[in-house]
């Protein structure tokens, strides 16, 4: 008896680690020398056995710390309204299952998940922000593009008798092209000059000449198409200006139209 190592005793109960106690569950005789790492170590891989032996749902990790199996979803038992059904049968990419599992995980307060929709949500507001930048580009871009004209490009006359017309709203407008011979075309305006008591003439460029009366208006103007002759225009404007300088007439000429 002397020899027999010594050894003593401990036990467990409510008390201490609560739940219920069953004499010689917990009763286990250690040796004396035992260390507090080695009774700690002993007592975990007893507890991890108790739990596999009545815990249905335990599963354990690779580093042996027990964690309880994920839940299975039960089979949705739930009412779902027709114009639900249609919507998940026709025009949603998830499926009712997907739906619920996503609440399950919100549900559970899964933090992987809720972090992966608060990661979601920023690259969001990022792609957002680059689509609003991109419209606003685009927006300065296309102002920009309206008020640019091309280098170059020749108004058609189509365009240049509205601005006429918008420049001189109560002025009649006649137009002189290929199919006006140049002694018709002198005969017309200085006709014209004749009738309307004119104050003063206008050429504009190679464009449109315009005649103002005494009392301030301007009735009448005729505009050169582009398909005239510079050589044609230019010999109908001197024989104008002769005309207004031998008549005491007054006669400007400018060499822009702004057409």
């Amino acid at each position: 008896m002397t020899n027999q190592k010594r050894t003593k005793k401990f036990e467990w109960g409510n008390e201490r680690f609560g739940g219920s106690y069953t004499p010689g569950d917990f009763e286990i005789n250690f040796p004396e020398d035992m260390s507090r790492e080695e009774f700690g170590r002993l007592f975990h891989e007893r507890m991890l056995a108790l739990h596999k032996k009545y815990d249905d749902n335990f599963e354990e990790d690779e580093f042996h710390h027990h964690k309880p199996k994920k839940e299975k979803l039960k089979p949705l038992s739930i009412r779902v309204k027709p114009h639900t059904k249609e919507f998940f049968k026709n025009h949603s990419i998830l499926s009712p299952r997907d739906v619920l599992e996503m609440y399950e995980e919100f549900n559970n307060g899964s933090e992987a998940f809720i972090n992966s929709l608060i990661e979601d949500e920023k690259q969001l507001e990022k792609e957002l922000a680059e689509i609003q930048e991109k419209l606003h580009n685009a927006k300065l871009f296309k102002e920009k593009l309206v008020e640019m004209e091309p280098e170059g490009e020749v108004s058609t006359d189509y365009d240049k008798l509205a601005k006429l017309q918008n420049m001189y709203g109560n002025t009649e407008i006649k137009t002189i092209g290929n199919e006006t011979p140049v002694e018709k075309a002198k005969s017309d305006i200085i006709k014209d000059i004749q009738i309307y008591n004119t104050l003063d003439v206008c050429v504009y460029g190679n464009e449109y000449v315009i005649i103002t009366v005494y009392t301030n208006a301007q009735p009448i103007a005729y505009y050169f198409k582009n398909e005239y002759s510079d050589d044609d225009i230019s010999e109908i404007i001197s024989r104008i200006e002769e005309y207004c300088g031998e008549n005491k007439i007054g006669f400007r000429k400018f060499e822009d139209s702004e057409l």
